[in-house]
Formats: structure tokens, C-alpha cells, sequence
């Protein structure tokens, strides 16, 4: 085959194989909310912080921009409240605070344009470790709890170009044993979950 056109068949390689074919790594700080499940509790609703901030980042690396591995950690102060009453009297919330850092497998599919403008949805699910810290009346009540755990859930992100975009993702965190918090008013052993919402820039290398 003459070089000229070895030369004209690379370069329509070049052109014709998809955005899907390429590989990349996603980071992805975000802030959000948590509801739903052990967020809501009678323990959270004796409380009460209808907030429940929930803030972290998310990297993954991507095969073909299709199939990938992600490390997510999530970080929510005050998931309990900050205060409450019993009897009248005020009981301030010293230490009150989860923390998950799960390892997952994701799985998109890209539809962009060939300057990485456009849309991935995608689904997510991984193990990982979900830990619990709450301590009130300046240490008389302290409880600590790191359980394994997992979460399942999805999203979408939206590419302005090749390198940054929007992502907004759900995702359910449960824990698969041990004590929890929430043991101590829902006696629900191993149970503690809720799910979270986020949205968040995503930085694509």
C-alpha cells in the first residue's frame, strides 16, 4: 500500500475514533446535602440541623471514558445538630460528626462532542468505611463507630470544554454492622444510613 495512503488512513482513524476511546481522571470537589434515613432519626430530630452540610471530593480514572475506578470521601459536621433540651435543660453537642471514604467502581456513558463539550451520566457503587463521632455534656456521652459500608447511586456531569464541567450526583450510604449513633433512640443495630446530594466543579486531565 503506498505511504500516501497509510498516511490518509491514520489520519481517518484519528478522526473517526469516538471521545468514548480515550481515557481520563476526574476531580471532582463538592458540598451538599444529606436526608433521608439515620439523617432524620429521633436522635437528628431531637436535635435538629435541617442543614446537614456535607462537603469532599471524588477522583476517578476512567478507561475509555466509560468503565473506572473512583476514591470519594465525604466529610458532614454537625450530622446530628449542635444542641438540644432535656428537661429544660440545654445539652450542647461537643463532637458530632460522619465521615465515609468508599472505593468504587463507576460506569458512564459519554456523550460529548469532539471538544469534550456535553453530557456523562453515569452509576456508581463501591465499599468502604463509614464512621460516626458524637460526644455531648463535655464527654459525659461519647460514641465512636468506623463500620464498613457502601454506597449505590448516579449522576450526570456536564463538560463546558475538554478539561472542566458541572457534576451533580445522589448516591445511598448504609453501613453493614456494628453499632451506630442513632442506636441509642432508633435500637436499629447496623443500620445507619441516609443518602447524600451534591454538586460540584469537575476538574478533567
Amino acid at each position: 500500500m503506498p505511504r500516501s495512503y497509510l498516511v490518509a488512513a491514520a489520519l481517518a482513524a484519528a478522526v473517526l475514533i469516538p471521545a468514548s476511546a480515550r481515557a481520563d481522571v476526574t476531580l471532582t470537589p463538592f458540598i451538599g446535602g444529606n436526608f433521608g434515613g439515620s439523617a432524620v432519626s429521633p436522635l437528628a430530630d431531637a436535635v435538629g440541623d435541617p442543614s446537614r452540610t456535607t462537603f469532599g471530593g471524588s477522583v476517578a480514572v476512567m478507561a475509555g471514558r466509560v468503565f473506572g475506578i473512583e476514591a470519594d470521601v465525604g466529610y458532614t459536621p454537625k450530622f446530628f445538630g449542635t444542641g438540644f433540651e432535656i428537661g429544660g435543660v440545654p445539652i450542647e453537642v461537643a463532637r458530632n460528626d460522619v465521615l465515609t471514604a468508599m472505593v468504587n467502581v463507576t460506569a458512564g456513558v459519554p456523550l460529548e462532542t469532539r471538544d469534550g463539550a456535553g453530557l456523562r451520566p453515569y452509576v456508581v457503587g463501591g465499599l468502604g468505611m463509614v464512621r460516626q463521632q458524637f460526644s455531648v455534656a463535655g464527654g459525659l456521652l461519647n460514641h465512636s463507630v468506623s463500620d464498613l459500608g457502601y454506597t449505590v447511586g448516579g449522576g450526570v456531569m456536564a463538560f463546558f470544554g475538554p478539561n472542566v464541567g458541572l457534576r451533580g450526583d445522589v448516591r445511598h450510604i448504609r453501613s453493614l454492622g456494628g453499632g451506630t449513633i442513632t442506636d441509642l433512640l432508633d435500637l436499629d443495630v447496623g443500620r445507619f444510613n441516609f443518602t447524600r446530594a451534591t454538586v460540584g466543579v469537575v476538574f478533567r486531565y
